[in-house]
């Protein structure tokens, strides 16, 4: 069985980084390392081929990088270990100052991504056509799709960032270069992304290839983007042709080669995690995929981080009092504290993606029902690791693998889901409404609904659908990534900067159990994150980058 291109993914990007990127620090440099020397690289298509696969680990971002560490800044999840460095945001503290490797700033980790990027360009012309044609053409699309990818990323954390294509070399120390504007930041990614889709496959027939880009991924990309520009914090004009080019977009990738995407997964039959754990399933457009075979900790390593102590795990993400009250109840009404019977049995007859996606108390686990009441196995009081006990006494339960055994082996195959088709259906269903065409809107949303929980039509008059298509996608894609930046688009980031709230929970002698809300953590809103700051580092060595705003 020839084996997936990403499932070999840690070891392709260990080997690429050891002939390529060795003792590189700041500096791309191709100097001979062991047997491989630049030449090499360019002389050998299978050694280029090792040279952009290793772009794909600093490019696409997953589970901490890409979903955790975003949605523990807003009203999604609690980072119980602070591993992305999040808190210095909840807590209104991050400066140009404190931007640390390992957060989520990552301005020199993707702008080395775009000079590798850059490299590939200027050398690629170098290495033998014959016979190489196709596989030449495909790597040309996969890093024009690359370095959108890293831009994409900049543009999210920073807006107008520096578009650099040339490669800077050891000899160079005047950088003087400006920002370009967010439009065209915008413009030039949408360039690549064209270039991308023109000389990418749309699909990977070969099992060896899966994994890799293809123009149905460099497609959602764009709609992505285009989404993001039309959105009200981007375009404070309400430009509606605006809206009418993200309508397109994500029609163009619901339609692509013959709706070749289709929706996997129902919460309602207990399948809705699949969507995550099948590798490349119909709805995947594109993602990325660890090995089983290496350890890659935080990416492989997923299901046990986030699931309970009393189960050996880590519990490093909570799920936040505001996200679980969020989901309906399964006749699609709302849940609420204030309604007796509800706040008696806060978890039950719950929309069936509550289920899927949240860890709650007294739900059956791996085999036994889970104990997050005070003194159960996975509370604080627990003899198990109390350390890793969640502070709010929940967990993520999406994209967890309760087959996996990781008191055997800590680390399995696991899959990041970049683009699914779920989030394309949401993305056109926001523009058709922001556009005026409701039933159009509420088609693919109900559609949505239906095949992933079985829940009964949307009701929301024409005004109100937008607020509904909303709801949808905090709960659809909930600890994905989505929501950090769809509430900065949507120009109300500040709500999700509520204190993170938990429940305290207390088992009667009858069995039954009370709840309390409380406090797990205060946060603070910062109107200056809306982006983040870019290291002051960067602005020393060029200062004619200037500064996001609300940052000295």
């Amino acid at each position: 069985m020839k084996k997936h291109f990403t499932q070999l993914y840690a070891a392709v990007c260990i080997l690429a980084a050891s002939l390529l990127f060795g003792a590189c620090k700041d500096t791309l440099d191709l100097k001979p390392q062991n047997a491989y020397s630049e030449n090499d690289v360019w002389s050998d298509p299978k050694l280029t081929e090792v040279f952009v696969n290793g772009i794909y680990d600093r490019a696409v971002l997953a589970y901490k990088d890409a979903g955790f560490g975003w949605a523990a800044q807003t009203d999604e999840l609690y980072g119980n270990f602070n591993w992305t460095n999040e808190n210095i945001y909840v807590r209104g503290e991050a400066t140009p100052d404190n931007q640390t490797d390992g957060s989520l700033n990552n301005w020199n980790s993707l702008y080395t991504a775009v000079r590798y990027c850059n490299t590939f360009f200027a050398n690629i012309d170098k290495v033998d056509s014959s016979g190489n044609g196709d596989l030449i053409r495909r790597m040309k699309g996969e890093v024009y799709f690359l370095r959108a990818m890293s831009y994409f990323e900049l543009l999210k954390r920073f807006g107008g960032v520096v578009l650099i294509t040339k490669v800077y070399d050891v000899t160079d120390n005047t950088f003087d270069e400006k920002r370009a504007t967010w439009q065209e930041t915008k413009d030039f990614i949408l360039a690549d992304i064209g270039q991308a889709v023109q000389l990418l496959p749309a699909n990977q027939a070969n099992d060896a290839d899966k994994g890799r880009a293809t123009a149905g991924a460099a497609l959602a990309l764009k709609s992505r983007l285009l989404l993001y520009a039309a959105s009200p914090y981007f375009n404070k004009s309400n430009d509606q042709q605006l809206w009418r080019d993200a309508r397109d977009a994500a029609k163009a990738v619901i339609d692509y080669n013959g709706k070749m995407y289709s929706l996997y997964g129902n919460a309602a039959n207990g399948t809705y995690n699949k969507t995550f754990l099948d590798l490349f399933n119909p709805e995947v457009i594109f993602g990325r995929v660890f090995s089983g075979l290496v350890k890659a900790d935080r990416y492989n390593t997923v299901s046990r981080d986030l699931s309970p102590n009393g189960y050996d795990g880590y519990s490093a993400y909570n799920v936040i009092q505001q996200m679980v009250d969020e989901f309906e109840m399964a006749d699609g009404s709302a849940f609420s504290w204030n309604n007796p019977a509800q706040a008696q049995n806060p978890y039950t007859n719950r929309e069936p993606r509550f289920y899927a996606d949240v860890l709650a108390n007294n739900q059956l686990f791996k085999g036994r029902l889970t104990q997050f009441y005070e003194g159960g196995d996975d509370s604080p009081q627990s003899p198990f690791s109390p350390w890793n006990a969640s502070k709010t006494r929940y967990c993520v339960r999406k994209m967890v693998d309760e087959n996996t055994d990781w008191k055997k082996q800590e680390f399995a195959t696991s899959q990041w889901v970049v683009f699914r088709l779920s989030e394309i259906y949401l993305n056109y269903a926001e523009a058709c409404a922001a556009l005026g065409e409701y039933g159009e809107a509420r088609s693919y949303l109900d559609m949505l609904r239906q095949q992933k929980a079985g829940l009964p039509a949307v009701t929301a008059a024409d005004a109100a659908l937008m607020d509904r298509i909303r709801h949808e996608r905090r709960i659809e894609l909930c600890f994905e990534g989505h929501r950090y930046f769809d509430i900065r688009r949507w120009g109300i980031a500040e709500v999700g900067s509520e204190d993170a709230k938990g429940v305290i929970i207390t088992k009667q002698a009858n069995g039954s159990f009370t709840y309390q809300q409380t406090t797990v953590e205060e946060r603070t809103w910062t109107p200056g994150f809306y982006f983040y700051p870019i290291p002051r580092t960067e602005i020393q060595k060029n200062p004619n980058i200037t500064q996001n705003p609300d940052y000295n």
